[in-house]
């Protein structure tokens, strides 16, 4: 036989295979329909109901007397405690509003102190107790972020009060402003006149002026300095400014003129501390604000940034089976005897399965895709790297699936390997949490498994609009060839005997 002769007879044994394995799929519509859609509905319905922000969690403020003045400020704090929280009202009875919570009447109960005077004089922080019986870690840990937010609203709401009512009750500065324009224009008289002595009595006065004057605004230019400092753009502070600006003036020709920088440093101070004094006191107590900006490009429900991880576990989960499910029905028909009579090779018999199950496989991928862009996803990057990773995740999940059938006995067996590897695949790829939560050594289950890679890189590629990252595509292939020649060797037992 001719080598074009043996090769048209390997390619022959390889098609006879593929129309089979194909063949086999297309006859079995209820197989296709439970892998495939029952699944896909399943994850629809979750995606077209799941909401990202939970419902607030009715909560009850239980206050030490009824003359508490919060107990007055449902709304405003209703509206400062955002939409995690729903104020529903206010109690002084904690042992009722236990009985309340325990009934599941409200979901937390937010206990203001007892005594908070006595708590602050001896050093400590009045403690505000917030109560839940929640058992859900994720609800606990939002209950605890939620319930430190708050506790820092009230904070900031006290220290609004303090900051307002010191801004009503300051002691003016127009009597010592006007003393300093007054005390400069007689110095500049003074240095005009070469008058040393008034020039040098009108100086003391005006620094003991300054003096006076930043006694008097108690601190509140503080404020402008410590945002500045904070932040490296500090203006520098202004009566330090002032006294700078008097002492250039001794013994100096222009004299005169930095004298005249003296009132306009003062005219400065009056200007930013009459604006301070008409600052809305929330402003002075959180000067900072947050604008949070991404430039990954999600979708518009959030619900979908879970497709491209659905599609991954989901082709998978198909591959798997179908090439789990291929071998033991044929060790169950006892076509394994039949094989090894045949001139079949290991490589023909998985060429030819290979290729079906990726067939159907992309099929399948595709009609996927369609929906999930046909449900508003985003395709960022490009369809070729898109393709790849697609093709090199179902590559590797055959490879899988092929090994599977080895442990597998019977089509039950396969099956529930199959969903074996589908709960780690839900657990560990990142689908549900990223896989960085998971520590280290756990880790390394996560990589076990091909979805994990394809998630990763669809990510980049659909959101981000980058190419599939050299790990997690590298990571495929070395994949898809570690199992392939597995695979083989398994397939070589399968037609037992035969050669390469």
């Amino acid at each position: 036989m001719s080598v074009e002769q043996g090769f048209r007879a390997r390619f022959i044994r390889s098609l006879g295979f593929f129309k089979r394995e194909l063949l086999g799929v297309v006859k079995q519509p209820r197989l296709v329909g439970t892998l495939i859609l029952a699944p896909f509905a399943i994850l629809l319905i979750f995606g077209l109901g799941y909401r990202t922000q939970p419902p607030p969690f009715e909560t009850l403020l239980v206050l030490p007397g009824e003359e508490a003045a919060l107990a007055s400020e449902m709304d405003e704090l209703g509206e400062a405690f955002g939409n995690g929280i729903e104020l529903v009202g206010t109690t002084t009875d904690a042992t009722d509003a236990r009985s309340r919570l325990r009934s599941g009447e409200v979901d937390l109960l937010i206990i203001g102190p007892a005594d908070p005077i006595t708590s602050i004089e001896e050093g400590e922080r009045a403690e505000f107790v917030v109560v839940h019986s929640e058992v859900d870690p994720l609800l606990r840990g939002s209950i605890s972020l939620l319930a430190q937010l708050s506790i820092d609203e009230l904070n900031n709401r006290v220290l609004e009060q303090t900051v307002s009512r010191a801004q009503s009750g300051s002691e003016s500065i127009d009597g010592p402003l006007g003393e300093l324009r007054s005390g400069s224009d007689e110095l500049v008289t003074a240095i005009e006149n070469d008058d040393s002595e008034g020039e040098r009595l009108a100086r003391e006065d005006l620094l003991q002026q300054v003096d006076e004057l930043e006694e008097r605004s108690s601190g509140s230019e503080d404020v402008y300095s410590t945002v500045s400092e904070s932040l490296g753009t500090g203006r520098g502070d202004v009566f330090d400014t002032l006294r700078s600006r008097l002492e250039s003036t001794q013994s100096n020709a222009d004299g005169a003129e930095r004298a005249r920088e003296f009132e306009q440093a003062m005219a400065e101070f009056e200007t930013r501390y009459r604006l301070l004094q008409e600052t809305d006191p929330a402003l002075l107590v959180s000067p900072f604000s947050a604008d949070v900006r991404d430039i990954a490009d999600l979708p518009g429900t959030p619900a979908l940034f879970y497709g491209p991880g659905v599609l991954v576990v989901l082709l998978q989960h198909v591959a798997i089976t179908f090439a789990a499910l291929s071998l033991v029905r044929e060790r169950q028909l006892g076509l394994t005897e039949l094989f090894q009579a045949a001139p079949l090779t290991a490589g023909e018999t998985l060429i030819g399965k290979y290729t079906a199950f990726l067939g159907v496989s992309a099929v399948i991928a595709a009609v996927l895709t369609g929906a999930m862009l046909a449900f508003g996803m985003t395709m960022r990057g490009s369809l070729l790297a898109y393709s790849l990773t697609v093709g090199l995740v179902i590559l590797s999940s055959l490879g899988l699936g092929f090994l599977i059938s080895r442990l597998a006995q019977t089509d039950s067996q396969a099956v529930q390997y199959a969903m074996m590897i589908l709960l780690v695949s839900i657990f560990f790829t990142g689908l549900i949490l990223p896989i960085e939560q998971l520590i280290p050594p756990v880790r390394v289950v996560s990589y076990l498994v091909p979805g994990t890679y394809g998630i990763v890189a669809l990510h980049d590629v659909m959101f981000r609009g980058l190419r599939p990252s050299v790990l997690m595509l590298g990571g495929l292939v070395v994949y898809s060839i570690v199992v392939f020649v597995m695979s083989w060797f398994v397939m070589r037992r399968h037609v037992k005997g035969s050669a390469i």
